[in-house]
């Protein structure tokens, strides 16, 4: 059984992410953990009231989002109907990123699952603070980072974008190759290309990686390097009309310079399709 982890803001966005979520694993068996912080509400509040009237105050912010909770988790089950999906809904006051890495760790989390927009964001920010906060401080679980109102489809092809430039675990992979294996679908593994030939190294890492993901039946792709990284990944991704990107997040770019964090964050930003990060496990 897989427990996949759902922070919602009870928007519409979040509850799409959540929809999806239920529809890309709707064969499996799984717990769904709807989990939402009031850690702004506690601070704006508590600032404003006297202490002694602190805990009455969270204990009221207790109930609500906790009823709230429930009603996200009574319209999924009434929307999807699936007797092999659980839930349980959990509210906290703890920040939004220390609630997650700790649920991961407990409820022993195979997925986050979180929409690219929340109910606060400006019309031009495409990736809410929250979700590139989870980027940087999620820890040891993969995030699925769901498009603003995404309507869910099945996955038919999915990407890998790497630079080659390290080597590759079987546990980093596994969230890829799972949602390869219930998609019924290839790998196409992208590179962007600067120079003609791949190092000895990148050439070993390139064989490593393809052996890792043969059950997924990986094709390779190289992208001529005349452009920027970002413009190379998005054309092919539209050119060849992909349902999922999928990248491993190296917080070191010492450690491969192609795809840094300010590039993973600009491709989660703008890529118009459900963008899968996997987190390096060295």
């Amino acid at each position: 059984m897989k427990t996949i982890l759902i922070p919602t803001d009870f928007s519409n966005n979040a509850y799409c992410a959540l929809y999806y979520a239920t529809q890309l694993f709707a064969e499996e068996k799984c717990t769904f953990i709807i989990v939402h912080s009031f850690e702004n509400q506690v601070t704006n509040l508590t600032s404003r009231i006297d202490i002694g009237k602190t805990e009455a105050v969270v204990d009221e912010l207790y109930n609500t989002c906790e009823s709230n909770c429930d009603e996200v988790k009574h319209k999924i089950i009434l929307d999807t109907n699936n007797n092999k999906h659980c839930y349980k809904t959990i509210a906290t006051s703890l920040s939004l990123s220390r609630a997650i890495n700790k649920l991961i760790a407990k409820e022993q989390v195979d997925f986050v699952v979180m929409g690219s927009k929340g109910s606060t964001g400006a019309s031009d920010i495409l990736v809410g603070s929250n979700t590139l906060a989870m980027i940087r401080k999620i820890k040891k679980k993969p995030l699925l980072v769901v498009p603003q109102e995404f309507d869910f489809k099945p996955i038919k092809k999915i990407a890998f974008a790497t630079g080659f430039k390290r080597a590759y675990t079987k546990n980093e992979l596994q969230p890829l190759l799972d949602i390869s294996s219930i998609s019924n679908t290839g790998i196409k593994v992208i590179h962007v290309h600067k120079n003609k030939k791949k190092s000895d190294l990148q050439r070993a890492n390139s064989h490593q990686l393809f052996k890792l993901l043969e059950k997924g039946n990986p094709k390779n792709n190289w992208l001529p390097g005349e452009t920027d990284t970002y413009d190379a990944i998005t054309s092919f991704l539209k050119k060849e009309q992909i349902d999922l990107l999928a990248m491993i997040y190296y917080k070191h770019n010492a450690i491969v310079r192609l795809f840094r964090e300010a590039t993973v964050k600009d491709i989660a930003k703008y890529t118009g399709i459900p963008f899968l990060i996997m987190p390096t496990l060295d």
